[in-house]
């Protein structure tokens, strides 16, 4: 017999029910997708209670994913009874994400500033969390998908875009990109979790489709926070259609909600072999071996560049940086990963910028997952003073020890004093004598509202923030290696450095700085002068060209860069 659940949800009782099963459906689906499921379910074990609540999950869903994870809640809490003793919650692609979220949530976890939680009664009862296609570490638009869908995936997230940044919204989908403010919270809730119950936590199986032609394998898989899973790769599924009870997937699916540990121990890949499948070509971290866990370590340090820069400086700094951790017998690991080179062009687009502000998230939460008991403090320049300034406020689950700025391109009046102390335990900011590049262009953009600005020039209005004034030079000169112990001892000691009361700013960038508005506005017409001229010049056809050369240059530059 086929279950049918209706589009609004459903609650379908069973015979002497003694657990509970919790259907949680996909993203642009309703619960009467997991029809299928629900009907094997009730076929394996007809002494189970369904629950399948319907989802705001639609294409333009504009729903809050923490509203909706309390949403499932509630729901579970309307329906668990005393002759419940287990419950099993059972995901598809964001739904399995869901899943995690309210595990976590349900046992009352919070990390970070977040708000405490109270705990769910029922919360001990959930043994088991079966996901199938899980997006535990995010989406992104990769060169995994088909064409076709890269250019709804990009035309969707320019919709996103828009109704972030003019109507103040994000689509509920924003909140399972990788880095998302929601998503770097969930993983480190449930990585909390894990260590805390140990080999009393759940059963975690994830199924992985061998077509699954939706996502990037890296999407799938969560190397960082997902190595206690038991992963079990089913031939010839795809992304959608491993919620399908087929002759394919019944098996698998069947084992991971009915079998024993030993029974999905026995058809679960190898760890080793999950790493090599699903890993990156080029990780992040520049691991070379499934990713291992050194609960020895005291100290990382992030070493994050800026735009217009491929950060080969970094590892200098970060060598240093152990040298001095090693002197005080602190075990320290450095982390210089790149977001890549990032131009002046898309730096000054928010939407851009906010996705290496995702990217610094989802390191983040490796590092933590790697090194459990380490404090993580963080050395940044120019837009990687910004990423942490952002994420700081996107995410209360970020905690950061001691920061070091240099080039700060961060907002002057930043309200640093709402996470000094609760997400962040000290600042220093280099402030430079003349750092042009930060007087004119970020400072201008402050002025215009954006939330950019000029703390490598006029310093952090906040009393919370040590403010070294000044370093003689440029853009780079708090980098320079006469910086290096001074940072390390405030990093590891929180001694701040003393300022060089003997040089000021020169008085040319002072003016720059005073002027920037005006400069900007002047770029701004003479582009649009340009713009006017160039229409008034060249006919339709000559524009059609010159559009055509232009993209076939970058398309040019970005496959020689690849190769």
């Amino acid at each position: 017999m086929v279950i049918e659940i209706p589009a609004e949800g459903a609650f379908i009782p069973g015979e002497n029910p003694t657990f509970l099963v919790v259907l949680l459906h996909a993203y642009n689906q309703t619960p009467a997708r997991m029809g299928q499921l629900a009907s094997a379910v009730r076929t394996w074990r007809p002494d189970c209670d369904i629950l399948a609540p319907a989802l705001p999950l639609s294409v333009f869903s504009l729903a809050d994913p923490e509203r909706v994870a309390q949403t499932i809640m509630s729901e579970i809490s309307a329906v668990e009874q005393q002759h419940h003793q287990r419950i099993v919650l059972i995901g598809h692609s964001i739904g399995a994400v869901l899943a995690r979220r309210v595990w976590a949530a349900s046992h009352g976890v919070s990390v970070g500033s977040e708000p405490l939680r109270m705990p769910q009664s029922w919360a001990s009862k959930i043994d088991r969390i079966v996901q199938l296609a899980a997006l535990n570490r995010g989406w992104i638009i990769s060169s995994a998908l088909n064409p076709w869908d890269r250019i709804r995936w990009s035309l969707g997230k320019l919709w996103g875009n828009v109704c972030r940044h003019a109507f103040g919204r994000d689509p509920l989908i924003f909140g399972f990109h990788r880095g998302a403010p929601f998503l770097t919270s969930t993983r480190l809730q449930c990585l909390d979790l894990q260590r805390r119950l140990g080999h009393n936590g759940p059963l975690i199986v994830q199924l992985i489709g061998t077509v699954d032609d939706m996502v990037a394998p890296t999407d799938n898989v969560d190397l960082a926070t997902g190595t206690s899973f038991s992963y079990i790769e089913v031939e010839g599924v795809s992304h959608e259609g491993i919620a399908d009870v087929s002759p394919g997937s019944g098996e698998a699916i069947r084992r991971a909600v009915c079998g024993t540990p030993a029974d999905v121990a026995a058809v679960a890949l190898d760890p080793a072999d999950v790493f090599d499948i699903h890993t990156s070509d080029v990780d992040d971290f520049d691991l070379q071996a499934p990713p291992l866990s050194d609960a020895t370590v005291t100290e990382v340090v992030f070493v994050i560049h800026g735009i217009r820069d491929r950060g080969f400086w970094t590892r200098r700094i970060a060598r240093a940086i152990r040298t001095q951790a090693s002197a005080r017998g602190l075990r320290c690991r450095t982390v210089t990963s790149t977001y890549g080179f990032f131009a002046m062009g898309p730096f000054l687009l928010p939407w851009i910028r906010r996705d290496k502000v995702q990217w610094l998230l989802d390191q983040y939460v490796t590092a933590k997952s790697l090194y459990p008991n380490a404090a993580v403090s963080y050395v940044g320049h120019s837009n990687g003073t910004y990423l942490l300034a952002k994420a700081i406020e996107l995410c209360p689950a970020l905690v950061i020890n001691r920061a070091v700025f240099a080039g700060s391109v961060v907002r002057s009046d930043f309200g640093w004093k709402t996470y000094v102390g609760n997400q962040v335990a000290g600042i220093v900011n280099y402030v430079a004598t003349k750092d042009w590049v930060v007087a004119i262009f970020p400072n201008g953009l402050q002025t215009l509202g954006q939330d950019l600005g000029g703390a490598g020039h006029n310093g952090f209005s906040d009393q919370n923030v040590a403010n070294v004034r000044y370093v003689e030079g440029d853009h780079s000169a708090a980098l320079e290696a006469r910086h290096w112990n001074e940072m390390s001892e405030f990093i590891f000691e929180g001694i701040v450095p003393t300022p060089n009361c003997e040089v000021l700013q020169e008085a040319s960038v002072i003016s720059l700085g005073k002027a920037s508005l005006l400069i900007w506005l002047l770029l701004v017409a003479l582009s649009a002068g340009l713009f006017a001229w160039i229409l008034s010049h060249f006919s339709f056809a000559d524009l059609v060209w010159l559009a055509f050369f232009l993209l076939a240059s970058f398309a040019v530059k970005t496959a020689v860069t690849k190769l």
